[in-house]
């Protein structure tokens, strides 16, 4: 009966640290997890106060331009002064000629073409539209002359300004608006244009920069 009670004692003891074993690991995991929460709720609080701040700024900014462009209208009546001062965008491109010659897409499923034999050009300071029925190809073409066809093999020559390019050479001069929309739901549109802005200028571009870039840009969406 001893033996009985010491072996079941034994068992017990081994029982209890399992179980110890085991909620010592769940409350591990239960800490990470209000751990992850938290600083997510910290983090979200940050990017509210940012928001607030920059926007403050933002309007301070127009706020000092409107009374500058008033005071020197007010002082030379006859001055042409306009009334946005661009910081970061660049207001004269250089002009883009780009053409194409039998651009082609075959899917890389099973080598079907489904576009072929596009041939064209597209002239600065000029308006293209690309027309067709539904199926025609029309997103196919755009996607393969942007680099965008990853879902096949793209052939066909494409020319930037009479040189052999790509459209990634102008990256920073051309926009490509998809069919369905790709923005996050939960940024606002101040840092919807910042990340665009990061992404399409150089590496090396500063912060006060990209910032006066995107001040450009939502003084031109106003």
């Amino acid at each position: 009966q001893g033996w009985l009670t010491g072996k079941w004692t034994s068992a017990n003891a081994l029982r209890f640290r399992a179980m110890a074993d085991s909620n010592w690991w769940e409350k591990c995991v239960l800490g990470i997890t209000v751990l992850g929460y938290a600083l997510l709720a910290f983090n979200a609080f940050l990017n509210r106060r940012n928001r607030l701040k920059v926007s403050e700024q933002s309007k301070t900014m127009s706020e000092c331009e409107r009374c500058s462009v008033e005071l020197v209208r007010g002082l030379v009546p006859q001055a042409k002064v306009p009334d946005y001062r661009f910081r970061g965008m660049r207001l004269k491109m250089p002009a883009i000629r780009v053409g194409f010659d039998n651009v082609g897409v075959k899917l890389k499923s099973n080598g079907r073409c489904i576009l072929q034999g596009v041939t064209g050009e597209f002239r600065p300071k000029r308006v293209a539209a690309i027309m067709g029925p539904s199926g025609a190809g029309k997103t196919t073409f755009m996607n393969a002359l942007c680099g965008r066809a990853y879902y096949g093999t793209t052939s066909g020559e494409i020319r930037i300004n009479g040189h052999v390019s790509s459209i990634a050479e102008i990256k920073q001069l051309r926009g490509f608006v998809p069919q369905d929309d790709i923005v996050h739901e939960h940024l606002t549109v101040r840092e919807q244009l910042y990340y665009s802005a990061r992404l399409r200028n150089a590496e090396k571009t500063s912060k006060q920069m990209i910032n006066s870039i995107v001040e450009d840009v939502l003084n031109v969406m106003q």
